[in-house]
């Protein structure tokens, strides 16, 4: 993740970032799903938050939720301090790694991240979704919406849709990843190994996957 300390990368991805209008849909799945189980929501957290643009939906829908921000760049906090700024003090802001959750509040209703946690290995995931959980009060949801590695067949036939449907950049630098992404397996195994039983995948669109998980209680 250190890559994203490097202002020029994270500005660069801000500016190619062609999946805002595709990911709308998802983003009101998962905070509808949310109010329609925990409708006083009150305490968020989105974790690898970027831009800011998915706890923004949640902010929206709970108007007297308190979120946590938190990323690792400090050009993301300031496109987010922008997007976010007609929420005052209804936001902090923790510049820290994603895979560093000492620091969140544990009794959050919402844990959430977006497009973060397939930089992670499926190790790495794992132990993720496993410290998120022990931040998530009795009842309380984990909402992951980020980018999947398929198997080479299936790769193959997405990456054309994609290439269809999504024009590639055509910007020099476009943000890459050298190693293969956690599966859709490995993020249902990671979501069970950190005690979920109530799990869902409620949205898919060719390699970006919406997993769900309600804490018991």
């Amino acid at each position: 993740m250190s890559e994203w300390l490097d202002p020029n990368v994270a500005t660069s991805w801000l500016e190619q970032d062609k999946l805002v209008g595709f990911l709308v849909l998802p983003r009101r799945i998962a905070a509808t799903l949310v109010a329609g189980d925990r409708p006083r929501t009150k305490l968020v957290a989105d974790i690898g938050s970027g831009p800011g643009d998915f706890l923004e939906v949640l902010l929206d829908l709970f108007p007297a939720a308190h979120g946590v921000w938190t990323d690792v760049s400090t050009v993301m906090a300031d496109a987010a301090r922008e997007r976010l700024a007609r929420f005052g003090d209804r936001v902090s802001y923790q510049l820290t790694d994603m895979t560093n959750l000492a620091d969140l509040p544990g009794d959050l209703d919402v844990v959430m991240t977006s497009r973060a946690s397939h930089h992670l290995d499926p190790a790495q995931l794992a132990r993720f979704y496993t410290e998120a959980a022990e931040h998530l009060a009795p009842g309380g949801w984990l909402l992951n919406l980020d980018h999947i590695g398929p198997g080479p067949v299936w790769d193959a036939r997405l990456r054309a849709v994609r290439k269809q449907l999504i024009p590639p950049s055509d910007k020099a630098g476009a943000h890459q990843h050298s190693d293969a992404l956690p599966s859709v397996t490995d993020h249902l195994e990671g979501l069970a190994k950190a005690g979920f039983t109530d799990l869902e995948m409620p949205w898919r669109g060719l390699y970006t996957c919406l997993f769900t998980a309600r804490r018991d209680g």
